[in-house]
């Protein structure tokens, strides 16, 4: 896409998020990231079916799946506790939380969208002023608005503490996402910190690297080493997924014991295309829509 027509989409896209057109934010991010027309009306590919289930499939009631808080629950009756993190507290006024309250180390995440996480790893250099300023600025945000994910929309705005583990903060820690279709485990999307810069890449369940089909700079090369508890993951990640059409299930591996993550219905918002390009086909195959009426 040449400059001005890159320009002109960026504008489009700019100009239906200020009105809330989601269908055209959608049309419009789409052909800016990609470079490709979205086809609502007979979706085929991976990303162009994620966006017909936004729109009329996984709406404001699926929001407890999504709430950081709410989906420990969800956890804890599919698969059990013990895959949880441990949880510090919930609250959604940062002012009336103490410091003296909290662990040494502890992580604070804004239960209703992604991005919103604050890491300490010792409380005692902590500005909790400054931090108390910060969580209310993600309270004040509806993440909703940046793709236009209605499962987001309803999400009550709270900071939840969980407790801080070490290896989750680690240069080395892995990634495992695991892509689910119809609740199961299609292809596992493995991102860790390589050389200064975050690396990815696609494993299929036998843990053979799904090759992409053009090298990009966020490629990772190195082969890694297939987790020891991999068949439990993917039966985790499975009892989790399998309400859903699709669902991405994060998961971490530390000493051996799972973690949950969280759960992902729109990878990159949904409007990025898989960089191994023959997935894009592929996993787009294999969803089945619930209906056959489509979005125009």
């Amino acid at each position: 896409m040449n400059f001005f027509r890159r320009k002109y989409y960026r504008l489009l896209t700019n100009y239906h998020k200020s009105t809330g057109n989601e269908v055209g934010f959608a049309k419009a991010s789409y052909k800016l990231k990609n470079n490709k027309e979205l086809d609502l009306h007979n979706p085929k590919e991976f990303v162009e079916k994620l966006q017909w289930l936004k729109f009329n499939l996984y709406d404001e009631s699926y929001g407890n799946f999504v709430d950081k808080y709410e989906v420990r629950k969800y956890v804890e009756e599919k698969v059990g506790k013990e895959y949880l993190i441990d949880l510090v507290d919930v609250y959604d006024n940062p002012k009336t939380k103490d410091l003296r309250d909290m662990p040494e180390k502890f992580v604070l995440k804004g239960t209703h969208g992604s991005g919103y996480n604050i890491i300490v790893k010792d409380k005692s250099k902590l500005d909790w002023d400054k931090t108390t300023e910060e969580l209310q600025g993600f309270l004040d945000k509806n993440y909703y608005h940046k793709y236009f994910e209605r499962v987001y929309k309803d999400v009550q705005p709270r900071i939840v503490a969980e407790h801080y583990l070490d290896q989750l903060d680690s240069d080395n820690i892995i990634d495992y996402k695991f892509f689910c279709i119809h609740g199961k485990v299609e292809c596992i999307w493995v991102k860790t910190f390589v050389d200064g810069k975050y690396r990815n890449c696609y494993y299929d369940l036998n843990w053979k690297k799904i090759s992409p089909d053009t090298n990009t700079s966020n490629y990772l090369s190195k082969e890694v080493k297939r987790p020891d508890n991999l068949e439990e993951m993917i039966e985790v990640a499975e009892k989790l997924s399998e309400e859903f059409v699709f669902i991405r299930v994060d998961l971490y591996s530390v000493k051996n014991k799972i973690y949950f993550g969280e759960l992902t219905f729109f990878p990159w918002g949904g409007y990025k295309r898989l960089t191994v390009e023959h997935l894009n086909h592929k996993l787009g195959e294999k969803i089945k829509l619930p209906e056959d009426s489509m979005t125009s």
